[in-house]
């Protein structure tokens, strides 16, 4: 009797020792427009995803006890980093559209995005009154992230790469050999983008590759006119709206893209 006794308080010690680490969160995310978000990535600090949301943005997730962040993720909107306060069980969270700003400098953008941002309490206010939220106090801590260094980082490294490439584009003559990577959207066998930033790259970093001859040079955005000699492994891509075969020729900007010279 005793030996039973003691292996039952092992059992639920262990028990109570396991619902230790581990801690509940659920909530729901929706949008700035007040819709529910169906099928949000929800990862931790270390981007290990922890779960998603259902088809009407709710959610219900597993954590450990010392995990204190947690990230939101979905296409089309800006990603969502929220520090956890002490015994935050409901998380619910709206979610901004990541917007196009034209035009705008990177100072005009960030203005934008807080009055936006400073918006966020009275949106959550209006969604506990229409019944998709359930708490009146946001139990998490989220600060606004300025685009703006971010920016600017990207902008000093694109003014590095165009003068590498307007070096590169000067040293090219009519009749020289070039490689010109792309990404490809498979389905439809269309170029979809060329690929960007990669300085010292080879031709084994990336996925498709173009080879032909240049045949013109405009340096107007440091455009490059190329007849195709080889497009392994297709026979035939689009590329803007013009389909590509060997033999065919296209123009290609290299003022921020990537050009392989052998």
């Amino acid at each position: 009797m005793r030996i039973i006794t003691i292996t039952i308080l092992a059992v639920l010690l262990s028990s109570l020792n396991l619902n230790g680490q581990t801690r509940s969160i659920y909530g729901r995310v929706i949008s700035e427009y007040l819709e529910p978000l169906p099928g949000v990535y929800i990862e931790n600090s270390d981007n290990v995803l922890l779960g998603e949301t259902d088809m009407h943005g709710q959610f219900r997730i597993s954590i450990p006890q010392e995990t204190d962040s947690l990230l939101f993720r979905f296409v089309g909107m800006e990603w969502t980093d929220i520090r956890l306060k002490k015994d935050c069980d409901t998380v619910e969270v709206v979610m901004i559209y990541d917007g196009t700003y034209n035009f705008m400098s990177f100072k005009k953008i960030d203005r934008i995005r807080k009055k936006r941002f400073d918006e966020l309490l009275n949106i959550h206010s209006d969604a506990l009154d229409k019944g998709l939220f359930t708490t009146k106090t946001i139990c998490y801590e989220r600060e606004f992230e300025p685009d703006k260094p971010k920016l600017d980082a990207v902008r000093k490294k694109l003014k590095e790469l165009s003068k590498t490439n307007k070096s590169d584009f000067k040293d090219l003559s009519i009749g020289d050999s070039v490689k010109i990577p792309f990404g490809i959207d498979s389905s439809k066998k269309r170029v979809r983008t060329t690929y960007a930033t990669c300085r010292n790259c080879t031709e084994e970093d990336y996925d498709y590759l173009i080879e032909g001859e240049i045949i013109n040079k405009r340096r107007k955005k440091l455009t490059l006119e190329i007849k195709i000699t080889e497009m392994q492994p297709y026979g035939s891509l689009e590329f803007r709206g013009k389909i590509l075969i060997v033999g065919s020729d296209f123009k290609y900007e290299m003022k921020y893209f990537e050009v392989i010279i052998d």
